[in-house]
């Protein structure tokens, strides 16, 4: 049983590297971009939080 469910996670594996390069560049700018969002997010608030003077 779970050799079936690896060999089957495998095959899920296998079948997205095979995606990935027909996707390009695109995929790694918007990880880039959901990353930088998320700093700029979490910088913000620490400054919200500095400027409340919070802990």
């Amino acid at each position: 049983m779970l050799r079936n469910f690896f060999e089957g996670l495998g095959d899920l594996f296998q079948a997205t590297f095979k995606i990935l390069p027909i996707a390009g560049d695109i995929v790694n700018r918007i990880f880039m971009l959901i990353i930088a969002g998320g700093l700029l997010y979490w910088v913000i608030q620490m400054r919200n939080h500095k400027a409340n003077d919070e802990a």
